[in-house]
């Protein structure tokens, strides 16, 4: 029993030497033994003395990323083995701010760290569609990055970061929304938009946040991002104001949107969604249920001059069909009032002879309008459905006008069209 004794005293004093050796650590580390580098490290560090000495750290964070690369590792397992050898690093350029060890060898475990945050873990859980994971490892590399910026690092070939890594940013805020953290998302997107990045593959970072911004009803930061957007992105000039439209008129109701839409055209008198949606809205209202009993008239009169100031900026097929539209159903809609005129009175006379002048202008106002359609429609090699729906109905109302002025040939070409079109 006494022998037994000494042999497992014996034992003991060899396990703590062993464990004081940071010369076995090392020979561990050099030789790329993962399993016996970071045991020895451990034991090494479970020491309270040795914890204030840097070189420790600097190994067990050599001996943790070689770890965190075992293939048969979980994507998860890995990312928290590599966290602990960055905390190592961490660590180590704590106790000795001048780092040696880490200069020496070009930071190259610190670069690693980063590539294996990032390409490696973030990138093959966002391929497996495990969003919150990806943001996770991402998030991760974008800390490793600021810490080697922070100390001005260099790498190999005296690879240098810049302060802010706009891919790596991008990636990030990707994640986190497709986790559904919309507000960590906001916090990646934010350092895009604050760097003022103004390369088109990161306008998305300015429409999240323009939404985000609409969304929350904060009006400071939706006009700030909206600006900038504006700034740093002119031509997407008309995703700003439709956003703008937006903001300014929700909850807004009928006719006191209308408005809304003049201060708006006031101050981008060269847009042409502008003048488009309200157009819009003022046909909506127009023939809405609540005008069958309201004097629809001025709003009637309104409309052409705004939609002629957005066909003005931009001769669309949309805007020319909502003009050619109004203008004919207009002018049945006067006819129908010169018919309700019954009376023999001469003011009655006249006042019909007047409609039925008007509704003819009207017709025949349509007839440019929806021209331009058919012949913008010829010249689209690849229209949409709704555009195609346009160009049939702008037919249709072409041959109805020529129906109506009595133009037998007119009206059968363009009843030949719209067979053509079915």
């Amino acid at each position: 029993m006494k022998k037994l004794s000494f042999f497992a005293a014996t034992i003991l004093i060899v396990n703590v030497a062993f464990a004081q050796s940071l010369d076995e650590v090392k020979k561990y580390v050099l030789l790329r033994q993962t399993k016996p580098a970071k045991e020895a490290v451990d034991k090494y560090l479970a020491i309270e003395k040795n914890t204030l000495k840097p070189d420790g750290w600097y190994y067990k964070g050599y001996a943790y990323d070689l770890t965190s690369k075992d293939s048969a590792l979980s994507i998860t397992a890995a990312s928290a083995i590599k966290t602990e050898a960055f905390n190592a690093l961490e660590k180590y350029f704590q106790l000795d701010p001048k780092a040696p060890l880490s200069i020496e060898e070009n930071n190259s475990l610190l670069f690693d760290l980063y590539v294996g945050f990032s390409s490696d873990l973030g990138v093959k859980a966002y391929t497996q569609k495990n969003y919150e994971v990806a943001f996770e490892n991402f998030k991760k590399a974008v800390e490793v990055h600021d810490f080697i910026y922070s100390k001005n690092l260099v790498g190999a070939n005296k690879y240098k970061f810049n302060g802010i890594d706009t891919t790596l940013i991008l990636y990030t805020a990707i994640a986190a929304n497709d986790a559904k953290k919309k507000e960590d998302a906001v916090i990646f997107y934010k350092k895009l938009v604050d760097a003022n990045v103004a390369d088109t593959q990161y306008v998305d970072a300015y429409q999240y946040l323009a939404d985000y911004y609409k969304t929350k009803k904060d009006s400071v930061g939706f006009i700030g991002i909206i600006e900038k957007g504006k700034k740093l992105y002119p031509k997407n000039i008309d995703y700003w104001t439709a956003l703008e439209i937006e903001q300014a008129t929700e909850g807004v109701e009928k006719p006191a949107i209308f408005g809304k839409y003049d201060a708006l055209m006031a101050k981008y008198p060269d847009n042409y969604i502008l003048p488009f949606n309200y157009s819009v809205e003022l046909y909506r209202y127009i023939y809405s249920d609540e005008m069958k009993t309201a004097n629809a008239n001025p709003y009637k009169e309104k409309l052409p001059e705004i939609l002629k100031k957005a066909i003005a900026v931009k001769s669309t097929p949309e805007a020319n069909f909502l003009m050619a539209n109004f203008l004919y159903n207009n002018s049945i809609d006067i006819s129908e009032d010169a018919r309700k005129i019954k009376g023999p009175k001469p003011s009655d006379l006249k006042t019909r002879k007047e409609l039925e002048a008007n509704s003819a202008k009207q017709m025949n106002d349509a007839i440019p309008y929806a021209e331009k359609v058919v012949s913008l429609f010829a010249d689209n090699a690849k229209p949409k459905g709704s555009e195609k729906v346009n160009y049939r109905q702008a037919l249709v109302i072409l041959k109805n006008i020529y129906d109506v002025k009595k133009d037998a040939v007119k009206s059968a070409a363009y009843d030949k069209k719209i067979k053509e079109a079915q």
